[in-house]
């Protein structure tokens, strides 16, 4: 009887050494494991060293809000297998064309390269138009690795334009490269994901500034021409002195036809969605010179009876300040504008 009742302790007793002796043994054998892969590091993303070199810019659109180019695109790796002109994709872009893709095996590398003729989405900034400067940018981004598996090096020493790439009425002054990231707050599905996603981007800027004297005439000639025959319109009087008011208002309303003319032409150019151009703006103030011009001439018809002088010096002061106003905003807007 004691026997019996010693044996079931003696047992669990046994069965707990067992069991401790069982987890010693295999934390020994997984240590070494866990060590190995703490020891070793995470593989490192692929290189590939991408360039761009333009050959055209065209078809610029300002009222549409785009722009066409034609470039050719490299890169230069070791992988045999990943071709990042395949998956690579371009961000701003409405339609692209590819043409003449081809790989080349030089040593342990692997240069391809492929010409791109596409459409592309841009913002303009017209509000110093036409003597506006605009920067295009040709986004090119990787559309399946992210970072941890390829990285996109620039190539600058290659990357450039045509002397002839310039669109017409325009002229190129300055292009640069520079790589980058793109995050998303999104792992697009991915069971083993992290905390949103980062990919690659290669962005080529280019700076254009719009060959503008030419245009600026053609543009401004109506808007001087109404300008002129607001400012005669101040000097149209009777022997006596009192102001031709028939004559002066036909000056004027052929002047405010001239202006409302020239508002349509700036929008025929650039869209009628537009924010206000240094055009737009000397429209204005021309517009506010035949109005006042108006206010000037009713004015000086009413007060002749006060004398021929006052009516006199009344109209020329008054025309003095509008042709000194209008060659002041001039000035201002066209020289002085940043």
């Amino acid at each position: 009887m004691g026997r019996s009742a010693i044996n079931p302790a003696r047992r669990w007793h046994r069965g707990t050494r067992f069991a401790r002796g069982a987890w010693a043994l295999l934390a020994m054998l997984l240590l070494p494991s866990v060590a190995i892969c703490q020891a070793i590091p995470k593989p490192e993303p692929q290189h590939y060293k991408v360039g761009m070199f333009v050959t055209a810019i065209y078809a610029v659109d300002t009222a549409e809000n785009t722009f066409a180019a034609d470039f050719w695109i490299w890169s230069v790796g070791r992988s045999a297998a990943k071709n990042p002109l395949q998956t690579m994709e371009f961000v701003h872009s409405d339609a692209i064309t590819k043409r003449l893709e081809s790989t080349t095996r030089r040593g342990d590398l692997y240069w391809r390269q492929v010409k791109i003729i596409g459409k592309f989405r841009q913002d303009w900034d017209l509000r110093n138009f036409p003597f506006d400067e605009q920067v295009l940018h040709l986004t090119l981004e990787e559309g399946t690795d992210d970072t941890a598996s390829m990285v996109y090096d620039a190539d600058v020493a290659n990357t450039g334009y045509l002397p002839t790439a310039s669109p017409q009425g325009w002229r190129i002054t300055d292009q640069r490269i520079d790589v980058g990231e793109t995050h998303y707050a999104t792992e697009f599905g991915d069971p083993a994901g992290g905390k949103g996603s980062d990919y690659t981007k290669l962005e080529m800027t280019i700076t254009l500034q719009r060959a503008s004297l030419a245009l600026f005439l053609n543009l401004a000639a109506p808007l001087y021409a109404a300008f002129l025959l607001c400012t005669v319109s101040f000097l149209l009087h009777k022997d006596d002195g009192r102001p031709l008011i028939e004559s002066r208002v036909t000056l004027l309303a052929g002047a405010l036809f001239a202006v409302v003319l020239n508002f349509r032409a700036v929008a025929n150019v650039l869209g009628h969605e537009h924010h206000l151009t240094i055009v737009d703006r000397l429209n204005i103030v021309v517009l506010v010179d035949i109005v006042f011009a108006t206010i000037v001439t009713i004015t000086a018809s009413i007060t002749t009876n006060r004398g021929k002088r006052f009516s006199l010096i009344l109209e020329y002061v008054c025309g003095a300040i509008v042709a000194l106003t209008f060659i002041g905003f001039n000035l201002f807007l066209i020289i002085g504008r940043d």
